[in-house]
């Protein structure tokens, strides 16, 4: 066996031992189902939209918020425009001038969005804080999910949601609407560990506490949501899931956007990472630090050396043919292809592995749906294996040389 493929070996048991350590989790704390019982009180709860340039969107995320399932004297909805240059202010400005008792409109010069986040926390009253990009739409009943989780849990200090695309048609969609069904579980299974590692945007929840006791948002490589979840963390704070809270979530469209996106995450993770790294194998740092940021940057660097021996062989493949054409005058044939012989089973340990990972992935993605009623279609699943792995070792390949770099992600 060569080197490369001994390292290939590596990447995929590492990924198969990580998939069924999840899958033990799983059966040893399944979640449980949505219920009908209301908070015995409460809380004010403060929603903060920080927006720039989303005049497409704004609207229908406002709307979401005051259709939501709670008492409207408790919930306060603060839109604050980080120096948007189209006609997102004057929208915002709108909806404060009919909710006047609700909504209230902030507006600052552009400075990122965790100023604008910063800002809202500043001129808000609720008990919990919490944040909805301005491309989200949350369900009716989010909040009233979160809270009870909030009130039964007093250990809770944030807690992120179940994330679905909102409305996928394309296949680029479609593609990520399997993939966030994946995340659904993954991050009810860090759940379990106690170990979350990001309070994405859209709709994730604080108590006020937490910004008391660590500070702000910060600008964190443009990954503040990523940076603070590992500053909670470091400082013993608790973050929970709440899998029956639905918010929707605007996709990419377009690959380039695509990539910008990915980029932006998987730079910010790794150079999060590095700011962070005193929490590598410490125990004091529990699940987070002993496992899930270990796992997750030997997952980083497994794809792009899966991807590139893959492309390496392919690569070498394609001189051998070509050198075998001039040497030899024959036209080229097609390499031979796997096919399906009812009297012979690759038994061969890379195909087994290889099937293994995939069989789980599968498990995850369907377990996923089952949590969050994602009712994904078998289009969707073929959009997810046709260019998910063609994609993604673009975006982990863009991220690390950004990051070796020390080069700034690009927000948009």
């Amino acid at each position: 066996m060569d080197a490369g493929a001994l390292g290939l070996y590596v990447c995929l048991f590492v990924a198969l031992y990580f998939e069924v350590f999840l899958m033990i989790s799983f059966f040893e704390k399944k979640p449980s189902k949505k219920d009908t019982t209301l908070p015995s009180r409460y809380p004010s709860v403060s929603m903060l939209v920080p927006c720039f340039n989303e005049e497409k969107t704004l609207a229908s995320t406002i709307e979401s918020l005051l259709a939501m399932e709670y008492p409207k004297e408790q919930l306060e909805i603060v839109v604050i425009d980080d120096g948007s240059k189209d006609s997102t202010a004057h929208i915002a400005r709108e909806y404060a001038a009919r909710f006047p008792a609700q909504i209230k409109f902030l507006q600052k010069e552009n400075g990122g969005k965790y100023t604008a986040l910063n800002l809202g926390i500043m001129q808000s009253r609720g008990e919990i804080i919490g944040c909805l990009d301005a491309d989200s739409f949350a369900a009716p009943d989010a909040l009233m999910e979160a809270v009870k989780l909030f009130e039964n849990d007093p250990t809770a200090m944030a807690i992120t949601p179940a994330m679905k695309v909102y409305q996928p048609r394309k296949m680029l969609e479609l593609m990520q609407a399997v993939e966030y069904t994946f995340g659904i579980f993954y991050k009810k299974m860090f759940d379990n560990l106690s170990a979350i590692n990001v309070l994405p945007g859209p709709f994730s929840l604080y108590r006020r506490y937490v910004f008391t006791k660590i500070g702000p948002f910060r600008h964190a490589h443009n990954t503040e949501d990523m940076e603070i979840a590992f500053r909670m963390h470091a400082n013993g704070l608790r973050i929970v899931n709440a899998h029956t809270a639905y918010v929707y979530t605007t996709a990419p469209k377009t690959v380039r956007t695509l990539l910008k996106q990915r980029t932006r995450w998987s730079q910010g993770f790794l150079q999060n990472a590095r700011d962070y790294k005193y929490m590598f194998f410490k125990r004091r740092y529990g699940n987070f630090g002993m496992l899930v940021l270990p796992f997750a940057l030997s997952a980083f660097v497994s794809g792009i050396y899966a991807a590139s021996y893959v492309a390496y062989k392919f690569t070498t493949l394609g001189v051998e043919r070509l050198s075998d054409r001039f040497a030899t005058g024959v036209p080229l044939t097609l390499p031979h292809m796997p096919h399906l012989d009812w009297f012979f089973l690759n038994t061969g340990m890379m195909a087994f592995v290889i099937a293994a990972v995939i069989s789980l992935t599968l498990v995850a993605i369907f377990i996923g749906n089952r949590i969050a009623d994602a009712q994904l279609t078998l289009k969707a699943f073929v959009a997810y294996f046709a260019f998910f792995g063609l994609l993604a070792p673009l975006w982990l390949i863009r991220a690390a040389w950004g990051a070796a770099l020390a080069k700034e992600s690009a927000w948009r």
